[in-house]
């Protein structure tokens, strides 16, 4: 929701990534944009026409009484303007899409909750004053939410701590119905903090009449974060998990050399038992030769 022209679903799709873009503004809305100005321009041609046959005789009375200096002011007002607009030029750019735009809004992912909801940068606030973000986690009824932007404490823009890419509400909401299983930074400019996090749906038991979080082992994210000033607190955690590594490992080398002992003895007995059968028959056949002599 909130594609633009389309570049993240394009990259998504060039990784065989099946992609359904939405967007409030599309590809064609220029020229229905147009036609609106065109409408509005002539309402406003005949608005101005009817004004202009009512006040006919004002004017002219106007200019019957104003004489000379009635009919120069108005020259000097129209060089004003033509001097104005000579200086600014409007250019033209055509907008670029780099994959299929659908016209949408965020009630259209009710249509999608087998799909996983990606927002980039949604909050704007160009068009309302309203979290498109925040109406889209309420309108979104499935598992997997992506969002690329700043969060709460990663951004260096003051005062707010929200960042400048989504809403408060928006990751207050966030935060309280998924939990974050993935955070990727990205490339960005030297005045924000992107990052790329997937979040999971968070299910709930109740105990004892209070309601919990329910996040299963492998979907925790790991705790320990450090800045490279104090990263060297963390050697302590460290060597409790080479430790815990070093003793694993020495059980497992330890029950390796058991179960090869085992086997040693297992094949000595074989060996000690055909050499005692092998003597005995050796005996037996010595027996039967002095018997036959």
């Amino acid at each position: 929701m909130g594609a633009g022209s389309g570049y993240w679903a394009r990259l998504l799709q060039l990784r065989s990534v099946d992609v359904v873009a939405y967007d409030l503004h599309v590809a064609g809305d220029e020229g229905e944009k147009e036609d609106e100005s065109d409408e509005k321009e002539r309402e406003n041609a005949k608005i101005a026409a009817t004004s202009g046959e009512e006040s006919h005789g004002d004017a002219e009375e106007a200019q019957g009484s104003g004489g000379e200096e009635a009919d120069e002011e108005p020259d000097d007002e129209e060089e004003v303007v033509e001097e104005e607009s000579g200086d600014e030029e409007e250019v033209e750019v055509e907008q670029v899409y780099w994959t299929e735009v659908l016209k949408g809004t965020p009630k259209d992912l009710r249509k999608h909750a087998d799909r996983a909801l990606f927002l980039c940068y949604p909050d704007d606030f160009e068009d309302s004053h309203e979290s498109m973000a925040m109406a889209s986690l309420c309108n979104y009824a499935g598992d997997t939410v992506i969002h690329i932007g700043e969060l709460f404490g990663q951004t260096v823009c003051l005062p707010g701590a929200w960042g400048r890419t989504s809403s408060e509400e928006f990751q207050t909401h966030l935060a309280a119905v998924y939990h974050k299983v993935l955070q990727v930074p990205l490339p960005s400019w030297h005045s924000s903090i992107d990052t790329l996090t997937v979040w999971k749906r968070t299910k709930s038991s109740i105990t004892d009449g209070a309601m919990y979080a329910f996040i299963p082992e492998d979907e925790r994210i790991d705790l320990a974060a450090a800045s490279p000033s104090t990263r060297h607190l963390l050697l302590l955690g460290n060597t409790n998990t080479e430790s815990t590594t070093t003793t694993t490992s020495k059980k497992r080398r330890r029950g390796k050399n058991k179960a090869k002992q085992a086997e040693d003895d297992e094949d000595s007995e074989l060996s000690d038992n055909d050499e005692k059968s092998g003597g005995s028959a050796s005996k037996a056949k010595k027996g039967k030769q002095a018997k036959g002599s």
